[in-house]
């Protein structure tokens, strides 16, 4: 009997903690035709499409984990670079020659200094008025606006076109699915064997209860009410499992 196909890749999980792990699992097979798109969703998320950039708005707490997310993938990218493979001459462009899939990328918040790192990145979200906000703003910058290009799309229209990225990821938007084991496998079939895999969420706790849907929704009015839905947010059991079975 054939032997299936095999794919390695290093997905990190980062919700209460980080993790990163080497998996080898057969190659998936994902199903384009079901959306994972909520549409209640996307016309929240388009009537704040304006939003993305003001530093005083609803999304200024995900430019601030920039600290922490932009690190992460960064230096789990360069981690998994394999012997032989070209170093990036820049120090400043580390990431130069990798290709980048960010999912769910909205106004460009995460995909702006992923290019500046030297990657070349694909954003896309089914969002059109964070397509339209995230191209422009890309645009007025030099520096990235040649490594950028948005798309709105849905994830499974990228399947359907059988590319492959790098790395991808899908920051803070697992949450917001409709069905996340399909997204997760659409998001590991649109990964290079090899490559690399990086989700951040929000962990189902008590704590994230508070803090994530009534202090941020309720009381500090970080967010609008109702953004959020605590029951969609994944413990690292659950999206491990689901990465289990994508693999």
């Amino acid at each position: 009997t054939k032997r299936p196909a095999v794919t390695r890749l290093q997905p990190c999980v980062l919700l209460s903690l980080s993790r990163s792990r080497h998996l080898s699992m057969t190659t998936p097979t994902a199903n384009p035709s079901q959306s994972t798109v909520f549409e209640e969703n996307r016309s929240k998320f388009d009537a704040l499409a304006h939003r993305w950039w003001d530093p005083e708005g609803e999304f200024s707490t995900l430019s601030r984990m920039n600290t922490l997310r932009v690190p992460l993938i960064r230096d789990g990218l360069l981690q998994t670079r394999q012997p032989g493979e070209k170093v990036p001459k820049s120090l400043a462009k580390p990431l130069a020659g990798l290709r980048i899939l960010d999912v769910g990328c909205g106004g460009g918040l995460l995909s702006e200094p992923l290019a500046r790192l030297g990657a070349t990145v694909t954003g896309i979200d089914p969002t059109p008025g964070s397509i339209e906000v995230a191209r422009a703003h890309a645009e007025r910058d030099p520096e990235v606006r040649d490594s950028i290009v948005y798309e709105g799309v849905e994830i499974e229209e990228l399947v359907q076109r059988s590319v492959k990225f790098d790395a991808v990821v899908a920051s803070e938007v697992v949450e917001h699915v409709q069905n996340y084991r399909d997204f997760v496998k659409s998001c590991v079939t649109l990964t290079e064997d090899g490559g690399s895999l990086f989700f951040t969420t929000i962990n189902r706790t008590v704590q994230s209860f508070l803090i994530a849907k009534i202090a941020a929704e309720y009381i500090f009015r970080l967010v609008p009410p109702g953004l959020h839905d605590w029951n969609m947010f994944l413990p690292p059991e659950q999206l491990e499992e689901a990465l289990e079975a994508s693999m």
